[in-house]
């Protein structure tokens, strides 16, 4: 697919015809694998100066790896989702209250780096940005966060983790670092954003 410069120019039919033609390899087949599963949702709809996504703030709880972390909605799988997929839309309906339908694609997957599991990236589109509701006991806060915002090259920072620097992208201070970073620039690469190296 040929690079479109500018995040601005990729509507909702850009996203479904690169999807509809992404095969992503080493898809995990969830009655094959072992270890903890889950999904993140990547939605998209449209906004006032380029299509959307919808990013949370998880809550700071102790013991948890991910306390305070900027995200995509998602979670682990719970064992009467039939598929990832469903598990991907039920915690974005549980988290901030967004109802999806079914995916209109996926990206590929991520291995869990210190214990063994598999985390799936699938990604909803809406026709119009649905009020997100974050559910207190999980989501400090939630945004939709325009693509040409996300992708602009002065959003671009790093932060520091475990010693290490990582790059990440600013958004009104939180930093956006990660498996979140690496889903989101996994579905500019998609769609044909020419992502600013970093």
């Amino acid at each position: 697919m040929t690079a479109v410069r500018d995040p601005a120019d990729v509507d909702l039919a850009t996203v479904r015809a690169a999807l509809a033609n992404h095969h992503p390899r080493g898809l995990v087949e969830p009655t094959r694998s072992r270890g903890w599963q889950a999904a993140t949702a990547l939605v998209v709809a449209p906004g006032d100066s380029s299509l959307e996504v919808a990013l949370i703030e998880r809550v700071e709880r102790p013991g948890d790896r991910w306390s305070g972390h900027m995200a995509l909605p998602g979670g682990r799988r719970d064992p009467q989702d039939a598929d990832l997929a469903e598990t991907a839309a039920r915690e974005a309906q549980e988290e901030v209250g967004l109802r999806l339908e079914q995916p209109i694609g996926r990206l590929a997957d991520h291995g869990g780096r210190i214990s063994r599991g598999v985390v799936a990236n699938y990604v909803f589109a809406l026709q119009a940005r649905q009020e997100l509701v974050p559910e207190p006991s999980e989501v400090a806060a939630a945004w939709w966060v325009p693509l040409d915002r996300l992708f602009d090259p002065v959003a671009g920072t790093r932060i520091r983790a475990a010693g290490i620097h990582f790059p990440g992208i600013d958004h009104e201070g939180r930093v956006i670092w990660g498996l979140t970073r690496a889903v989101l620039h996994s579905f500019a690469a998609t769609v044909g954003i020419d992502v600013p190296r970093r």
